[in-house]
């Protein structure tokens, strides 16, 4: 019931927005395939690429409005989060009504609004890079270990204790949601409660209007990075100054295949193409993969570093310490390997995309 009445009320102040609003022309643009697609949607929201941005959401809507619904709510809680709350909530309640968006102009009208504001919001993406800390960081393993086998109890004491790590409380809160649901490759297998994690939060401690959005947004993206934000809520709200934002080191990307060469990241076939490719051209690169790990994990480790150089980068890049330390501590680990090794794989995988540009040929 209560997620009914904040869903509505995140409804009303979206549509309050969208009076007066006039989108782009919907013009169906082709691109390769739907997984292109998608991390076009993506990476182009991240960079504030809106152009770009409006043309994979356009295409998408068209492919099947269901999975561009579901992937809006995942970018939503994966890059924007804190950098703009209330736009994640409404991204969210609108993706739950196809009825509802019809009456307030169709799925482009409020598709459009939507991709657009996401481009020029804030980027955050805390969530995922503390996924990918809780996932690699090998000095968590005891800590992953005895939460595996902690009781239900004890796994909420510790979600909601202030004395505890931040990765701690976020491992235990993966147990308690339950990883034969949200998977891992680190974490024991358990069965989780959902409805029991976003019943621990005090009000106190996170409001319940947040609990409710998020609540529904675990539901509607398939993940549980949105039952991340009440974890770090608090530290959220104790901030004193308003915060402000830098943009990443983004280069100019040329288009091929008329799509801009950002999409062809390692989520797709024909990037993962030409990460092969280019491991097999530069000598210096075939050696460190060699070198530093076996050869069933040298493609995850190449895709890897690819994002954590190039697909990850953001424009308006909310700063706050806290997802300052997650975004630095998530660039160094992986695969058992040290910081020094993951920052000489960058170093090396930078110089080999140089002296082997991506081309529409290697896709």
């Amino acid at each position: 019931m209560l997620e009914n009445i904040w869903t509505e009320y995140v409804k009303e102040q979206l549509a309050d927005r969208l009076r007066g609003y006039t989108p782009p022309d919907h013009l169906y643009r082709p691109l390769p395939d739907r997984w292109v697609a998608m991390s076009l949607l993506q990476k182009a929201i991240r960079r504030g690429d809106e152009r770009q941005a409006l043309r994979a959401g356009s295409f998408l809507l068209n492919v099947d409005y269901r999975s561009f619904w579901r992937r809006l709510v995942v970018i939503a809680w994966e890059d924007i989060s804190f950098g703009d709350f209330d736009l994640c909530g409404m991204v969210t309640a609108a993706a739950g009504s196809k009825h509802w968006r019809a009456k307030l102009g169709g799925e482009w009208q409020v598709a459009a609004y939507l991709i657009s504001a996401l481009c020029h919001a804030q980027k955050n993406r805390i969530a995922d890079d503390l996924l990918t800390i809780i996932e690699h960081e090998a000095s968590l393993e005891p800590i992953r270990h005895n939460l595996g086998t902690a009781t239900t109890t004890e796994l909420q004491e510790q979600v909601t204790s202030r004395e505890q790590s931040l990765y701690s409380r976020t491992i235990a809160a993966w147990y308690l949601l339950g990883t034969d649901k949200y998977g891992s490759d680190a974490l024991y297998r358990r069965t989780g409660d959902i409805g029991l994690f976003f019943e621990t939060f005090d009000t106190a401690l996170c409001p319940e209007h947040v609990l409710a959005i998020c609540r529904i947004a675990v539901s509607r993206s398939g993940t549980l990075l949105p039952a991340l934000i009440p974890l770090l809520w608090s530290a959220w709200r104790g901030i004193s100054e308003p915060t402000h934002s830098i943009t990443d080191n983004l280069t100019k990307s040329p288009l091929l295949r008329s799509v801009p060469q950002y999409a062809f990241d390692g989520n797709t076939r024909m990037g993962r193409r030409y990460l092969q490719w280019v491991s097999e051209q530069s000598s210096e690169l075939s050696q460190y993969l060699a070198e530093v790990i076996s050869y069933p994990d040298r493609k995850a480790l190449l895709r890897k570093l690819y994002f954590r150089s190039y697909s990850s980068l953001c424009s308006e890049r909310q700063v706050w310490f806290v997802s300052d330390k997650a975004r630095s501590h998530a660039d160094q680990v992986g695969f058992g390997l040290t910081p020094q090794t993951i920052d000489q794989g960058k170093h090396i995988l930078s110089t080999a995309l140089r002296s082997y540009p991506m081309t529409e040929a290697k896709l």
